[in-house]
């Protein structure tokens, strides 16, 4: 039924947004509804659509296939529609430009051992500084469940950090995402009792 669909990934766009690509210094955030049995869940259906904030290219289809899989590897059986699926799967994806900046300064600064301390008032000395500027993208990740017969989000894990910009051939690209969704789901199911 294309209501349920629509209406799940509805949801999805109301939830913090999104990403990784691949990237290093993680950071994982999970959370769950703690009145959810999730010993219930066998079935899980991974949503076509992701919102307005899909993957671009090949990276949509890696992170169905990277969720398919390790929801499979935690004993939960893929379905081919959310009317059979126990829970539905979406995912956003964001990136946001950041700048960090670092100062180094060389010389002697006006500490009070210039010439001034011997000779009268301190002088300060030379000193020369230079500020470089990095600037890199960090990707957001978040992977949300929703329980399809009660139409509500039970769980939700966000994954985010520094993008690599390295060329990778598409087996690397899959097993890096692989990789995201195994630390993203790497407890899960949460233990509700």
């Amino acid at each position: 039924m294309k209501r349920t669909t629509r209406f799940l990934s509805g949801m999805i766009v109301t939830v913090v947004g999104a990403t990784i690509v691949a990237c290093g210094g993680m950071q994982v955030r999970t959370d769950f509804d703690p009145s959810a049995d999730f010993s219930r869940y066998e079935t899980f259906f991974v949503l076509e659509e992701a919102g307005d904030a899909s993957a671009p290219g090949f990276w949509d289809a890696r992170i169905k296939t990277a969720i398919a899989r390790t929801l499979t590897a935690k004993g939960w059986r893929r379905v081919e529609s959310p009317e059979q699926a126990d829970v539905a799967v979406g995912y956003q994806l964001t990136t946001e430009e950041r700048s960090s900046y670092q100062t180094v300064s060389t010389g002697w600064g006006g500490y009070g051992y210039g010439w001034g301390d011997w000779y009268g008032p301190p002088m300060g000395g030379m000193r020369t500084s230079s500020t470089t500027e990095r600037r890199y993208e960090v990707g957001t990740l978040i992977v949300a469940m929703f329980d399809v017969a009660q139409k509500q989000m039970v769980y939700s894990s966000t994954a985010s950090g520094e993008i690599d910009e390295r060329q990778q051939t598409p087996e690397q690209a899959q097993a890096d995402v692989n990789g995201i969704l195994d630390k993203m789901l790497e407890n899960f199911p949460p233990n509700s009792g």
